[in-house]
Order: C-alpha cells, then sequence, then structure tokens
C-alpha cells in the first residue's frame, strides 16, 4: 500500500520571519467557505505533513487549516532538533497567526501529542484571541514508559558534558508509538526529516513547558475538546481524565477513539466528525452565551 501524505493540491507552504530573524515555514490548507481559522500543532519528532490525513479534510468543513511547523523541525532545517526559549516558541506561532489571519474570524488551535502542551501555554498567553482548544493525544502526562526514558536522559546528561545546540539526546517516544498500520512503514519510517534527537536544551524546554501546562490548566477559560486514543502508549490516559475532569466551570468536551497515538493516520474521518461538531457548537455558544454550561461527552 502506498501512503500520500499530502492529499489536497491546494496545500500550500508559505514563511514568515520570527521575532528573531528565524525564517518560519509552514504549511497552509484553505478552507472551502473559510468560517474559521485553525492552527495545527504537531508533536516533538512530527511535523505538518504529518496531519495531512486531518487537514485536508478539515479544511473540507471550512476551515482554514494553518500547519506551524516548529522551529528546527519539518520545513524548518536550521537548528534542528533545538529552540532558544519557551517564549521564542510561542512568539514563533503568534508570528504566523498574524500572517494567516482572517480579521473577524474564530482562532482555534489543535495540538497533537506534544503540541498539546505548546497549544495551551499559548492559550495561557494569547488569552480570548484563541477561540477554543482542541487537543488530540495530548502529551500532558507521558506514560510510565516515556517518563521512564526522560528520567534516563536526564541522568545520563548529568554524566555527561553538554555541547550547546547539539541535538544528541533520543527523542523519548519511538516510531512504534504513533502506529502499527501502513503509514508506519510508508511514511514515518521513511520521513528523513523527523526529529530522532533533540538538544539538552530543548528537553528542558519541553519539560518546563509541560509543567506550565499542567499546573495551569485551570486557568484556561476556553472551550477545549479532548480526544483521546484509547490504545495510546504515549500518554497517560487515566492521568489525562483525572486532570480535566477536576476543572470546574469549564466547557470540557471529551471523546474517546479507538486508535493509537497517531490518530490521525488511523481514524481521520473520525477525527474531522468529532472537531468539526465541536466547532460548530462552540460558534453556536458564541453566538448566544448563556447557553454554554460546562459538560462532556
Amino acid at each position: 500500500m502506498t501512503v500520500q501524505p499530502a492529499e489536497d493540491a491546494d496545500e500550500k507552504v508559505l514563511s514568515v520571519v520570527a521575532t528573531d530573524g528565524y525564517c518560519l515555514r509552514y504549511r497552509v490548507w484553505p478552507g472551502v467557505q473559510p468560517r474559521a481559522t485553525m492552527v495545527l500543532l504537531h508533536g516533538v519528532m512530527s511535523h505538518s505533513e504529518w496531519l495531512a490525513p486531518l487537514a485536508v479534510r478539515l479544511a473540507s468543513t471550512g476551515l482554514n487549516v494553518i500547519g506551524a511547523d516548529r522551529r528546527g523541525s519539518g520545513l524548518n532545517r536550521t537548528d534542528r532538533g533545538d529552540a532558544p526559549s519557551r517564549q521564542q516558541l510561542t512568539a514563533d506561532l503568534h508570528e504566523i497567526i498574524k500572517a494567516q489571519r482572517v480579521a473577524d474570524q474564530p482562532l482555534y488551535l489543535l495540538g497533537w501529542c506534544w503540541g498539546a502542551v505548546l497549544a495551551i501555554n499559548a492559550a495561557l498567553e494569547f488569552g480570548p484571541e484563541i477561540a477554543g482548544l482542541a487537543l488530540a493525544a495530548p502529551g500532558l502526562f507521558p506514560s510510565e514508559i516515556v517518563r521512564r526514558r526522560l528520567r534516563q536522559q536526564w541522568e545520563q546528561l548529568d554524566k555527561a558534558p553538554r555541547a550547546p545546540g547539539r541535538a544528541y539526546v533520543d527523542n523519548p517516544v519511538t516510531e512504534e508509538m504513533f502506529t502499527d498500520g501502513p503509514w508506519l512503514d510508508n511514511f514515518i519510517r521513511k520521513d528523513k526529516t523527523r526529529i530522532q534527537s533533540i538538544t539538552p536544551r530543548f528537553l528542558g524546554i519541553m519539560m518546563k513547558m509541560g509543567t506550565v501546562a499542567t499546573t495551569r490548566l485551570a486557568e484556561l477559560k476556553h472551550p477545549m475538546l479532548v480526544l483521546l486514543a484509547s490504545r495510546d502508549e504515549a500518554v497517560d490516559n487515566d492521568r489525562t481524565l483525572t486532570a480535566f475532569g477536576n476543572l470546574s466551570n469549564k466547557s470540557v468536551c471529551i471523546a474517546h477513539c479507538d486508535a493509537r497515538h497517531g490518530m490521525q493516520f488511523e481514524i481521520p474521518d473520525e477525527l474531522t466528525s468529532h472537531i468539526d461538531s465541536w466547532v460548530q457548537r462552540v460558534q453556536q455558544e458564541d453566538s448566544f452565551p448563556e447557553s454554554r454550561t460546562a459538560g462532556g461527552e
């Protein structure tokens, strides 16, 4: 079976200059009669093309879809597996948003894997500029195997000299965790731009941003959709459910999907249906704000 990640000829690759002069390249899938913009945030190993199966379907529902490649990953070849700071990562995202934002259109963030951590950090900073957050297989609470690998990496770093800017820390999430379907061999393992190692500096940024996302989760006032993969080996779903279940006075919808961590590869149509229904609900409730209540599904 041949896997084609980019299923839409309308996909565009654009660029914008970041606040520190870094050239950020990213993907755009123009929506059909767009009613809103959705920015897709990928994980540590991946990049925006990994989200193409979902992006093309979301675009067909009337969303302008932006695949925001993180600096040092995907289309951005400079400083692979590295980033200077949490502040720069959110500033990068804001520059992409400003370049693509359509006036008076709602703006949503969809974070998959570690992209959910970035999405929450950005939402905390951007505030009401964000209309809602969708979090797919969110990497807020890593599974025990991922946590163990992270601990081992920190122990190894403490014993070895560090070379600033050099990517030599193994990615704690392995290719096999994403899917066991045709996308694994025909796309993921063949993707020469996937990030298999990161710098110690970026590892530290990841962990600090994860702490911000989990400890400040209750501060979010945005409607949220949480999509959990029932066979996820990279995420601790029980801890994730507990964290979102403990939120009070929040509009949180939770959906359970029969998939592994790479949900967009296995069930793109189901994910699109969940997200499209949620966006419609949020937009309807924004038109009648008194109707909004906290709840789940």
